[in-house]
């Protein structure tokens, strides 16, 4: 297994933990750290989750346009998806959270600035796929762009193009603004205990999950539902940890995390932020292997099936490279990539295999990676 040192920025939040904690006083004393109760579910008193679930309703009024292509005979406009990418045009729709309407249209958040700079042109590359797939109005085969007898829009090559979409937005959209933006900000000097808390209020809510998830799964989206997922394997509903266990990794460090914050026990916070910021990686590879365990108990089903779970697997994948912290060797993501093969079409059962072992040799999950 070939793993890279740590990220320089969790080094630079390992670094400020260790001065936060180190660093003493000129009378030699150490202060003491606040005493603080961390509560059991996201439930602070000034709690600010608009921006992060705008961004999660935006990002999913675009699947839904894409989703138009899975009907045959439908075009889907890939000049409209870019639009609506920059928030432009005015083509999406009101929302409303707690009693709060929201216009999407002037709401000043863009997805394309808001996603990782280099995977910008990779996101409307696949728009642009979308389009022209969406054109042919052919029946999808191999070597010909269309719709499946499953409703879905393929790639000549069988790439499911909403879903292999939607799972590298998780990464290189969602995930960037969790680990690079809102916790980033969170633990910026520079600006105001309210702003902290708030930007972390928005990273917590980008994961797609209620207050008091797990307990309550309700509408989970995104990160909220791959978590449980890749905790529990392929077997629904939910009954056990038997993954990586993202669900109480994360919520814990969420929740003591906010706590310290409003405590302002800085030092706590930054520990937390060290915890979720590289188990980011964890999760896309966890979720790449777990599509590809479902590609396995889809073979049966035909080769739509299983050209849906290999994109979903291959999109997760394709966000990991754009992730700036993670310890993976490019040596080792790239062996990984090349076993996706050009067409999912031809795929073999041999062949899923060699790339869910891959990644779980790499990271040392051989023996829970029936689990995920």
């Amino acid at each position: 297994m070939s793993i890279k040192a740590i990220s320089y920025s969790v080094v630079i939040i390992t670094a400020a933990i260790m001065l936060s904690v180190g660093c003493k006083n000129d009378d030699n004393t150490t202060p003491a750290t606040p005493t603080y109760t961390v509560p059991t579910t996201y439930t602070f008193t000034n709690v600010d989750s608009l921006s992060a679930k705008a961004s999660l309703s935006m990002i999913a009024q675009i699947e839904a346009a894409i989703n138009l292509g899975n009907t045959q005979g439908n075009v889907v406009s890939s000049s409209k998806l870019k639009s609506m990418f920059a928030n432009q045009g005015s083509f999406f729709t009101d929302t409303t959270f707690s009693g709060n309407i929201l216009n999407l249209n002037t709401s000043g958040i863009q997805l394309n600035s808001n996603t990782i700079s280099t995977a910008q042109s990779l996101i409307e590359s696949v728009m642009d796929s979308i389009g022209t797939a969406s054109q042919t109005g052919n029946t999808a085969a191999n070597g010909v762009a269309g719709v499946s007898d499953r409703k879905t829009l393929l790639s000549a090559n069988g790439i499911y193009w909403r879903q292999y979409f939607t799972k590298t937005i998780m990464g290189v959209l969602i995930g960037h603004q969790i680990t690079d933006v809102y916790l980033s900000d969170s633990l910026n000097s520079n600006i105001s205990t309210t702003a902290k808390q708030h930007a972390w209020d928005q990273a917590f809510y980008m994961w797609g999950v209620a207050s008091n998830f797990p307990a309550n799964r309700t509408g989970v989206k995104y990160w909220g539902s791959y978590t449980s997922q890749i905790d529990s394997g392929i077997t629904k509903p939910v009954v056990a940890l038997t993954g990586i266990n993202a669900n109480p990794t994360l919520m814990n460090a969420f929740l003591k995390g906010r706590a310290a914050l409003a405590n302002n026990d800085n030092a706590t916070a930054l520990a937390q932020a060290a915890i979720i910021i590289p188990f980011f990686e964890t999760m896309e590879a966890a979720a790449a292997l777990h599509e590809l365990n479902e590609a396995k108990g889809n073979l049966a089903n035909g080769a739509a099936a299983v050209c849906g779970n290999l994109s979903e697997s291959l999109g997760f994948w394709t966000a990991l490279k754009y992730n700036a912290h993670k310890k993976i060797s490019d040596t080792d993501y790239q062996a990984v990539l090349d076993l996706y093969g050009t067409n999912f079409y031809n795929i073999t059962p041999a062949g899923i295999d060699a790339i869910l072992n891959k990644i779980s040799s790499i990271y040392g999950w051989d023996s829970i990676k029936a689990n995920l």
